[in-house]
């Protein structure tokens, strides 16, 4: 399989060098591709520039057509497995869930969290052209923001960010506005996200976290499946997946395994080659080799 040609547009990176918000734009040559349907916690929005082709997903194929966007919450598995014979030019946009946490207290900031990592089951991954103008609109303006980085170009980023959240709930039926969380409850799970960054690289215990929220351990795993859409050990494993796949495409010295399978909290390789393979659909080895094929 001939891989796909990528070019990176631009980033944002915490104060920690973590990855936040990632753009880049792929030429996809034609022909059939091998189904490796791997997932991320990022939010994944994908433009297509032109070019045809199927996505597969949890929920189904979909065709792929110039002008359409694809969203992608938390953890949905999904895979072009289907190149049309002029091959396909995409612009993707992923950004973490935790990138748009502090925005204050109004009501989009409140369903942030179970927004990235959930949405309505009638829904559909594919906006075709003709109903996503807006969308379209704001994602040239983050490139543009993204390439140029402009004076307070982060700010402008996320805001941006917010207007497409905005769009996606009123114009396509997104997610379900209402939640049984209080705005107290999913505070304390945003602190608990914050202490699981933080801390990838180290053992953690479900009684610091459920300590952390304020929470006895049952109660606190019911609350943050609800608003995460995870187990707490799942999102956990999930982190660190993320954190690995960014650390074997890494552009300067190559790590081994074991030292990337250590930096990310795992305690041996073998269970670090099991839950990749898992998530991602490929060894650590064959994505560190094959990893720019998995353009989206």
């Amino acid at each position: 399989m001939k891989q796909a040609t990528v070019y990176d547009i631009g980033e944002i990176r915490n104060n920690h060098h973590d990855q936040q918000v990632k753009m880049w734009r792929a030429s996809v040559p034609a022909g059939i591709r091998p189904l490796v349907p791997h997932q991320h916690i990022r939010f994944e929005l994908m433009l297509v520039n032109a070019g045809s082709g199927i996505y597969t997903t949890t929920h189904g194929d979909y065709p792929i057509y110039p002008g359409d966007m694809f969203v992608f919450s938390s953890n949905e598995f999904h895979c072009i497995t289907d190149v049309g014979s002029v091959g396909l030019d995409i612009t993707n946009l992923h950004f973490e869930p935790m990138f748009l946490r502090k925005y204050g207290n109004d009501s989009v900031s409140f369903t942030d969290i179970r927004f990235c990592f959930s949405h309505s089951q009638s829904f559909s991954n594919r906006i075709p052209a003709e109903k996503n103008s807006q969308l379209a609109l704001l994602m040239q303006a983050i490139r543009r923001e993204l390439s140029d980085r402009d004076h307070e170009y982060t700010i402008a980023v996320k805001s941006l960010l917010h207007l497409m959240i905005i769009s996606l709930l009123r114009e396509h039926g997104y997610a379900d506005c209402e939640t049984e969380a209080k705005h107290e409850q999913v505070q304390n799970i945003q602190h608990v996200l914050s202490y699981i960054d933080k801390h990838l690289n180290e053992k953690i215990a479900l009684r610091d976290l459920s300590d952390l929220a304020g929470l006895t351990p049952n109660y606190f795993c019911t609350l943050f499946k609800q608003i995460c859409g995870f187990t707490p050990f799942d999102y956990i494993n999930s982190r660190r997946i993320d954190k690995a796949c960014s650390m074997l495409l890494h552009d300067g010295v190559k790590l081994n395994i074991i030292s990337i399978a250590n930096e990310c909290g795992f305690n041996n390789t073998a269970n670090f080659n099991k839950l990749f393979k898992k998530v991602m659909g490929l060894t650590p080895s064959e994505y560190r080799s094959n990893g720019n094929s998995l353009i989206s």
